[in-house]
């Protein structure tokens, strides 16, 4: 009987080993395989990544878009280091189908580093790859664990190897933070979401991975003042992006998933509603430098949600009060005014002067004007100005914030409003005489190219926005919206969003001008 007991002990203690063996291997090669992941996403939140494969780098080489928009000084420093480092027989062939990944990082005072991360499928002799990389030519010197490569054209990289895993960084610094890093324990939830998102796009020629909550950091030397405003989404969001790169030579477009992490986000209101046909934008001016549109299925359920987020924002008893006491004061019930005549889009915009307007669309836009009386008083024959604060920003929430008692026109079934009455009435100059942005040959050339119906748009004009340009990115920056060779031959800038089940189908277009409608 002992001998029995001890026989089964014995069997079990092997297979308790044996799975401990195996799968303890199997744990530390699935580490491995995200080495050059964790590496990425430990430092940027705006990566790029492809398969290290010839015919893939010889692709992305034919693409004149990456060079305007990169300009052409990192650029060919990047081709270098394809060509003379990347491409190099000893690196190509141990790291042959990998995936590489390009990571954009905020660098010492107004400029922008990159990390270049991938990793090999055997162990590195860093011996041979020193006299390796000198055969191709390259100066290499040893410095604080890394490799400083010179390669012939004078660019400087650093090299760094940390068993299975390879870094290249314009600057030490990157390698050298990572290199310090635990990286086989890190228990990250952007590099989870890049890796059940890469599992859906083996075909595909490139992926762009963003992780909006490190998007205000990166911006920062870019960017002269704060994300406010316009440029609100991309600050404090909680949010990842997972973006496929369609190859055109005309175009620069991504397509994928956006995901708002955070359920109580005012965008994330929008992210179970059905895509609308849209066309609050067509009221829009010429000179329109950016808008942000917003469209929902029925306002009704919708603003169930909305309560919620002011409930989130501790500011449900305020809005209950404000609405109680204009009832009482006016004799009114305002949920039969904005609640009955919206009908389902509503937009915040710029104009290239900096003045800033915001429209909803109505279902009867004579009956609300007259309902609205009590509410308003008379500034001119075409304006009225709001007498109570807070209406707008009371049913629609964040967009209109800033509009506390603006003034106001209601024209074929649309209410558009500014703080100044000038701003209003250069809008209605310009809506009179047609002078609108659907009849310009850049948007009808970009409205083309993405589908109509969607729930979220952030659009950013090139040519109208140039004065704001100038007034709010830093001065190496703002030279690439106007070089040849670079952005001045860019339009707009698109990021749309389409609500689906939680998450937003996204496309993501940067769209150039055609010759006939360049007009600088």
């Amino acid at each position: 009987m002992k001998k029995i007991l001890l026989s089964i002990i014995t069997l079990l203690t092997a297979i308790v080993t044996m799975a401990y063996l195996y799968f303890s291997k199997l744990n530390t090669a699935h580490a491995e395989s995200d080495l050059s992941l964790y590496a990425a996403v430990s430092e940027s939140g705006f990566i790029f990544s492809f398969e290290q494969d010839k015919s893939v780098l010889d692709l992305l080489k034919g693409q004149d878009n990456f060079e305007e928009i990169m300009g052409a000084e990192k650029f060919k420093a990047l081709q270098s280091l394809k060509e003379q480092v990347l491409a190099s027989p000893t690196l190509n062939g141990i790291t042959q189908k990998q995936t590489v990944y390009l990571g954009i990082l905020p660098g010492k005072g107004k400029a922008m580093d990159f990390i270049i991360s991938t990793q090999s499928d055997k162990d590195i002799s860093k011996i041979q790859l020193f006299h390796a990389l000198k055969t191709a030519a390259i100066q290499v010197d040893s410095t604080a664990g890394q490799l400083k490569l010179t390669l012939a054209d004078s660019s400087i990289f650093y090299l760094g190897i940390k068993n299975h895993l390879i870094l290249l960084s314009n600057r030490p610094e990157p390698v050298q933070t990572i290199l310090s890093k635990p990286l086989d324990k890190n228990d990250d939830k952007f590099a989870d979401y890049i890796k059940s998102g890469s599992k859906l796009s083996k075909n595909s020629l490139a992926q762009l991975y963003v992780n909006f909550n490190r998007i205000p950091a990166l911006l920062k030397p870019i960017i002269t003042g704060s994300l406010s405003g316009e440029l609100a989404i991309l600050n404090q969001q909680d949010a990842f992006a997972h973006l496929t790169y369609n190859f055109s030579n005309e175009k620069v477009l991504f397509t994928g998933t956006t995901n708002f992490n955070n359920p109580n986000s005012y965008y994330q209101l929008f992210s179970e509603e059905s895509p609308q046909k849209m066309s609050i934008q067509n009221i829009l001016p010429e000179g329109t430098a950016n808008y942000t549109s917003y469209a929902l299925d029925k306002y009704e359920p919708w603003s169930k949600k909305l309560e919620q987020w002011f409930t989130h924002q501790k500011k449900d008893q305020k809005k209950l009060k404000l609405v109680e006491a204009i009832n009482q004061k006016y004799h009114l019930n305002l949920e039969l005014l904005f609640p009955k005549y919206f009908q389902n889009q509503m937009m915040t915009f710029q104009l290239s002067t900096g003045e800033k307007l915001g429209a909803i669309n109505l279902s009867n836009g004579d009956k609300l004007d007259q309902l609205l009386i009590d509410l308003s008083e008379d500034y001119s024959e075409d304006l009225k100005l709001f007498k109570e604060p807070d209406l707008l920003y009371t049913y629609f929430g964040l967009p209109f914030q800033a509009f506390k008692k603006p003034y106001y026109t209601i024209l074929d079934n649309y209410l558009v409003f500014a703080n100044t009455p000038a701003t209003l009435q250069s809008f209605l100059g310009d809506y009179r005489e047609n002078k609108l942005l659907i009849n310009t040959t850049g948007f009808i050339n970009m409205s083309n190219q993405l589908p109509n119906s969607s729930n979220l748009n952030f659009y950013i004009d090139h040519q109208n926005s140039r004065n704001i340009f100038a007034k709010n990115v830093n001065a190496p920056f703002f030279s690439q919206f106007n070089k040849e060779k670079a952005l001045k031959n860019y339009a707009s800038l698109v990021y749309q969003l389409s609500g689906d089940h939680g998450k937003f189908q996204t496309n993501l277009l940067i769209n150039k001008f055609i010759n006939s409608e360049k007009e600088f």
